[in-house]
Formats: C-alpha cells, sequence, structure tokens
C-alpha cells in the first residue's frame, strides 16, 4: 500500500469490480489502452488476479487501485511492471474521467514511481502512452518524464506512441530540489 495526501494506493478487494468497471467499460477511457474496453466479466477477472499477483521477479505486474482517503471513492489504478535485467520498470495508469481536473492522476503516479525508486531501486521507469493522450503525455512531464521516443505501437491497433522515460539522477535531483 501507498499513500500520498489525498490518496491510498491498495490491492483491489471485491467490491471494487462496479467502481472499476465504471470507466474500464468506457469508449473514451479505452481508446487509448491495448485491452480495450473491459466487460464486467473481465473486469471481475483482472481485479482478481490483481488482488493477488506476486511482484518480486521479472515480468510481475503490480496493480493498484487508487481510492480517496477522505471517502473511499476508487478514482483509478496504477500498475508497475517489474524491472527487466535492465532495471527498467514500466508504470501504467488508467483514471475515471468522473474525477478528472483534480490533480489525482498525477499524484497517484508520481507516488508509484517514488516507490519504484525508493522501495524497490529500480533504474528507470518508463510510460508507453498513445501519441493521442494529450492529457497522458502532459501527466509523464508533470512527474518530470522526458520523452525518448516515438513509435508505431506493434500490438494491432497501429498507432503513434509515446515513450516516456525518468532516470533514478533525474528523479533523485528534483528530490533535491524541492
Amino acid at each position: 500500500m501507498i499513500d500520498t495526501v489525498r490518496l491510498r494506493l491498495r490491492r483491489p478487494r471485491r467490491g471494487d469490480v462496479d467502481a472499476v468497471f465504471a470507466y474500464r467499460s468506457r469508449a473514451e477511457v479505452a481508446r487509448h489502452l491495448r485491452a480495450g474496453p473491459w466487460s464486467r466479466e473481465k473486469t471481475e477477472r483482472e481485479l482478481t488476479r490483481y488482488a493477488t499477483a506476486a511482484f518480486g521477479t521479472f515480468g510481475d505486474e503490480l496493480v493498484l487501485l487508487a481510492e480517496t482517503r477522505d471517502g473511499g471513492a476508487v478514482v483509478g489504478e496504477v500498475g508497475l511492471r517489474w524491472p527487466d535485467a535492465t532495471g527498467a520498470a514500466e508504470v501504467g495508469y488508467v483514471f475515471n474521467p468522473e474525477f478528472g481536473g483534480q490533480g489525482f492522476a498525477t499524484e497517484a503516479v508520481r507516488g508509484v514511481v517514488s516507490a519504484a525508486f525508493e522501495r524497490w531501486a529500480v533504474a528507470q521507469v518508463i510510460a508507453i502512452t498513445d501519441a493521442a493522450n494529450r492529457d497522458s503525455r502532459r501527466l509523464c512531464e508533470r512527474i518530470g518524464m522526458h520523452l525518448a521516443a516515438t513509435s508505431v505501437s506493434t500490438d494491432g491497433r497501429r498507432v503513434d506512441e509515446c515513450t516516456y522515460v525518468l532516470s533514478r539522477d533525474r528523479y533523485d535531483e528534483a528530490q533535491r530540489s524541492r
């Protein structure tokens, strides 16, 4: 679990299906995601898997739901894929547009990225986002990531994707200047 000023990032529970399905099933959310829109059944399956998934070896993925600390509303999710042999971890995120414009996504992603560097000692964190998703690209830039590459997706969607990177050195430098 990771606590930020306004959010608690935690593993999914059985009662979270409706909250996650509310945004994962939306076309305007899914258009930027490789998995597309989720059915209720897929939401249940994925949350069950996320609730107990291992996180300690190459390829493992930790997915945490972001819930408000003042009311317990699930506003989105942040995932971190365990670093590969190079020490690079990949962060991913999906948020409910109903809670947009309040800084929750930035706060949650910043919390997971901080944990990646401080708890799990990764060398760098990357984020791959649909180039058309301006909000996601701005989020990466707000947390100090820089655009490293743009390429066409290899998942069949054939969309332009942007790869953002934040190195441990750059993260440490930003922490010192705060």
